[in-house]
């Protein structure tokens, strides 16, 4: 339970360094939740969590908000993914338009690829989800007042303890 309140504190400190210099210029602020996904008899409900159990799902949402006078523009939320028994949960990204990076600095759609060489032979591969370490959405302008929510899910190794 330890590394994960690591974990979750590390990430924390990455989205707020990540975010902070673009953001203030935009004059946008950004508030980070995250929640645990449990099942229950309706399917699945949030709920709110600063800890984990290894092989437990948890939700970041990531609310970005104008609250400058004018228009926020070209606006990118830039999501990490923890290291360290963390893995982003394939196709749990909203808007579901999102770029993903396996350095923080390359991005490209999901699901990403790469060229690898077998046998003397050049193959295009997917990457394992488990191999990325950021997401990005491109959130464009955001008018003054408003504000735009993205949102992925990240689980916990089983491995962790």
């Amino acid at each position: 339970m330890k590394r994960f309140l690591v974990i979750l504190t590390t990430f924390i400190v990455q989205l707020v360094c990540t975010q902070f210099l673009h953001a203030a210029e935009n004059n946008v602020a950004v508030e980070l939740h995250a929640f645990r996904v449990v099942a229950d008899k309706n399917g699945q409900k949030l709920v709110p969590t600063t800890e984990a159990k290894p092989g437990e799902t948890i939700e970041y949402q990531v609310t970005y908000r104008n609250a400058g006078a004018t228009a926020a523009r070209d606006v990118l939320a830039t999501l990490p993914v923890p290291k360290g028994g963390v893995s982003y949960v394939a196709d749990s990204a909203t808007p579901v338009t999102v770029q993903a990076s396996l350095d923080g600095t390359q991005f490209s759609p999901v699901p990403l690829t790469r060229t690898v060489t077998r046998n003397g032979k050049q193959q295009t591969e997917t990457v394992p989800v488990s191999e990325y370490r950021f997401l990005r959405w491109k959130l464009g302008e955001i008018a003054p007042g408003k504000s735009i929510t993205v949102s992925s899910r990240m689980r916990l190794d089983n491995a962790q303890g």
